[in-house]
């Protein structure tokens, strides 16, 4: 498989609840598998490049649920883990010549099939990359993408730097 490398580093946000005991903790990952780890094989810590994705990611938690983001508690909202991320070597998932040559059509979202970016993962971690760079998935539409995630395997551990409640760092003012 043709596998497209690129750098990344700076700052990126993980959304957490505000009851996890560690926002950097990748074992649920590794676990139940994400679109950028298989179940089982690795686990993946899942950032976003902006609070724009950040926010569009708070809001796809919420999507379709009974109670949806702005129907919790103050205390409750999610919070924002901020990271350092060091000069990595990751998997490019991000331009369309990437995409191209990662065999995934230039319209290539979050909610399409999670099985080729899977076998994308597990072939950038055997190759011993840092991650995946990719598309962001949340609040996509077809052709277009709110910004960057960056998947960081779970060779490489991060610790946050910081953190931001609820009402310091999501876009304001909130949607009806």
């Amino acid at each position: 498989m043709t596998l497209p490398e690129t750098d990344r580093e700076g700052r990126y946000s993980r959304v957490c609840d505000p009851t996890w005991a560690d926002c950097a903790d990748t074992s649920f990952a590794r676990r139940a598998g994400g679109r950028w780890n298989p179940a089982g094989e690795f686990g993946a810590l899942y950032l976003n490049a902006s609070v724009v994705v950040a926010a569009a990611n708070a809001r796809r938690v919420h999507a379709g649920r009974a109670i949806g983001l702005f129907d919790l508690r103050p205390e409750a909202r999610p919070m924002l883990a901020l990271f350092d991320v060091p000069k990595i070597r990751v998997a490019d998932a991000v331009t369309d010549a990437a995409l191209q040559q990662l065999g995934l059509p230039p319209t290539f979202r979050a909610g399409d099939d999670w099985t080729p970016c899977q076998a994308i993962a597990r072939t950038a971690y055997s190759r011993g990359l840092a991650g995946v760079a990719s598309r962001s998935a949340a609040d996509a539409q077809p052709g277009s993408t709110l910004g960057e995630e960056l998947a960081v395997f779970d060779r490489l551990e991060l610790t946050p730097i910081g953190s931001l409640p609820f009402d310091e760092w999501y876009p304001h003012p909130a949607p009806p």
